[in-house]
């Protein structure tokens, strides 16, 4: 299971007071009010490091107070390995450098940080021979003898939620189906003794 690539992501939340952000030019004004927009996805071409901003207070309004802004923002991932080793402030501070020039009016002032997580293996990458990994780890587990051990999770399948929840339907019939042929394994054991 070692051998599966899952770089580190971080989540930073923030708040910002509304004024601190430009129009947008799709009119439907900055992010905050309901109806501004659920976030944004940032390729690496845009030329910041966060991959990506959900504007928290938009979809829940009761989240932040009125006349300010929550912004989640997603940052690291594997063409950025080092994130990872920065502080928490030095995370923040990306984040808020790559909202200036995404969101915010030029000069705007740092955000409230509200927090900032971790996870040094998050997003599992589904790089050119991810397959023969997973059947090399299905293949380790029978060879040690775990048999009825099955494998799960976003390194499986990815981490779209709809894919997880397939996934999980196949485990659980490929699992039904295990704990049948043992059972009739049993019986005719008990059969025969």
């Amino acid at each position: 299971l070692a051998k599966f690539t899952s770089p580190p992501v971080c989540a930073v939340t923030v708040v910002y007071p509304q004024g601190s952000f430009r129009d947008q030019k799709h009119g439907k004004g900055p992010p905050g009010p309901p109806g501004a927009g659920f976030g944004q996805l940032h390729p690496r071409t845009q030329g910041v490091r966060t991959l990506g901003t959900i504007y928290s207070s938009s979809l829940f309004p009761e989240r932040a107070p009125a006349g300010e802004v929550m912004l989640l923002h997603y940052i690291g991932g594997a063409q950025d390995l080092t994130l990872i080793d920065m502080t928490d402030d030095e995370i923040a501070a990306q984040t808020h450098k790559d909202c200036l020039l995404t969101l915010l009016k030029p000069g705007a002032a740092a955000p409230t940080v509200l927090a900032v997580k971790r996870w040094p293996k998050a997003i599992p990458q589904f790089n050119v021979g991810h397959l023969d990994l997973q059947k090399e780890a299905r293949e380790g587990l029978r060879k040690a003898g775990m048999e009825g051990v099955f494998l799960g999770g976003n390194y499986m399948t990815g981490v779209a939620l709809g894919r997880v929840v397939e996934y999980g339907r196949d485990a659980a019939a490929e699992i039904c189906e295990f704990v049948e042929k043992k059972k009739v394994n049993a019986e005719k054991e008990k059969q025969n003794a």
